[in-house]
């Protein structure tokens, strides 16, 4: 293993198949950044704080949603009623048009502005904080839609990715696991696979003459155990990214790289999170809401 230093910082490099797969944010920091002994440069403080504020953004979507969602139950406006057709009736949604709109919109930010975020990095300012406040808007949709006894399990999924949050950052304080080119590696490989497998799946299912094949692979996913050992290995895999997360972070910080760079370390790590966020989520929703289902099917005999 090779090691190159700049300004008295070692930066170590390694080849090889999962060493070329490491950190994207990281190469494209280290191929462009600026190193300063003396100006500005990022520091712990400063990508906390941003990442302490993309999560703001966020938090503001949620909330205005809910607000919005208020104002048109009380509005008079003309409201679309929709019960869930799955057997668990685990939603409960009324909602107006205007909403429909709004979500809708956010789905759609969600989905274009990490791209443009990752492609054009000197945006991420702009286009990470329009995708948190789309997310926040999605969490808040997500919540109403549930039914009422339920919808405590949006906060405890936030309490529970607040608590693996400070559990990796201990696990990596403490280099219990340690954070190698092949690691990073090794979970950008895992992180593609889910992608482009789900990418591909998504084309087959739209494809009418593909659709009825995949129908036994549904019945495989929606399965309840299925499903749920999916969401674990996705938040075991998605934990582990925060590693490479804090790896970023450390490598920015050490490195003495411009403060400019803070945007991009936060924005890796706030992405992350709320990743996390939203598959802890559904598999609370999958644990509770089939758990209060058959606590009412129970009572009902």
């Amino acid at each position: 293993m090779a090691a190159a230093t700049v300004n008295g910082n070692e930066t170590k490099k390694s080849g090889g198949f999962f060493g070329s797969l490491a950190n994207p944010v990281i190469r494209k920091m280290e191929k462009n950044a600026v190193y300063d002994a003396e100006g500005k440069v990022a520091t712990y403080g400063g990508v906390a704080s941003k990442t302490v504020f993309f999560l703001i953004v966020t938090l503001i979507g949620f909330i205005g949603f809910i607000v919005l969602h208020n104002i048109m139950l009380n509005s008079g406006a003309k409201l679309f009623y929709a019960v869930s057709e799955d057997e668990n009736a685990i939603y409960d949604l009324t909602i107006s048009g205007l909403e429909i709109a709004v979500i809708a919109v956010a789905a759609l930010v969600s989905i274009i502005t990490p791209f443009l975020a990752w492609l054009i990095r000197p945006t991420i300012p702009v286009t990470g904080t329009i995708y948190a406040l789309a997310q926040g808007v999605v969490i808040g949709f997500i919540t109403i839609a549930l039914r009422e006894d339920l919808r405590w399990i949006a906060l405890l999924a936030a309490i529970l990715t607040v608590a693996l949050v400070a559990v990796m950052l201990f696990v990596y304080a403490k280099r219990i696991i340690k954070v190698t080119a092949r690691f990073r590696g090794i979970i950008f490989a895992l992180f593609g696979t889910i992608v482009i497998g789900g990418i591909i799946y998504f084309i087959l299912y739209i494809i009418p003459a593909t659709r009825k094949m995949l129908s036994g692979v549904n019945q495989v996913l929606n399965s309840p155990v299925v499903s749920i050992i999916f969401s674990i290995v996705f938040i075991i895999i998605a934990a582990l990214f925060m590693l490479v997360d804090f790896d970023t972070i450390e490598r920015c910080v050490e490195g003495r790289m411009e403060k400019k760079y803070e945007w991009m370390a936060a924005w890796g790590l706030a992405y992350t999170i709320l990743y996390v966020y939203f598959k802890i989520l559904r598999l609370l929703i999958m644990i509770f809401g089939r758990s209060k289902s058959g606590s009412s099917k129970s009572s009902s005999f």
